[in-house]
């Protein structure tokens, strides 16, 4: 799922879109009669991070994703598919971050070691 940050988006678009409707599942956006797109309300967080990655919830998630690349997904569950995602990702970093930090240190010696070697 793409992500778009409103803050980055003309005002008559962001008005326009925080207008919209989201209780009763969602709005439906149609253009000459025909459908076009779905914005439904994302559901709040599970928890803090602390729940803990289960079987099921995994489960559910890679079904939903084979009917997402099926072309069989929901609205609803597109949603629920985003919301197992940010539970699954906060997890992961709780209970093995990515050493981000020495990546970057590495990444910053290579450059100048490279720099070092180009210069005659």
């Amino acid at each position: 799922m793409d992500r778009v940050r409103l803050e980055s988006q003309d005002e008559a678009v962001r008005r326009f879109l925080l207008s919209l409707n989201l209780e009763h599942g969602g709005t439906v956006l149609e253009f000459n009669g025909q459908p076009v797109a779905c914005i439904v309300p994302v559901a709040a967080p599970r928890g803090n991070g602390d729940a803990e990655w289960t079987e099921a919830k995994n489960d559910r998630r890679c079904n939903l994703l084979d009917r997402k690349y099926a072309g069989a997904l929901t609205a609803e569950e597109a949603v629920e598919l985003h919301a197992l995602q940010e539970e699954m990702y906060r997890y992961v970093d709780r209970v093995a971050p990515l050493p981000l930090e020495e990546a970057r240190r590495l990444h910053q010696k290579l450059l100048r070691n490279a720099k070092d070697a180009a210069v005659p």
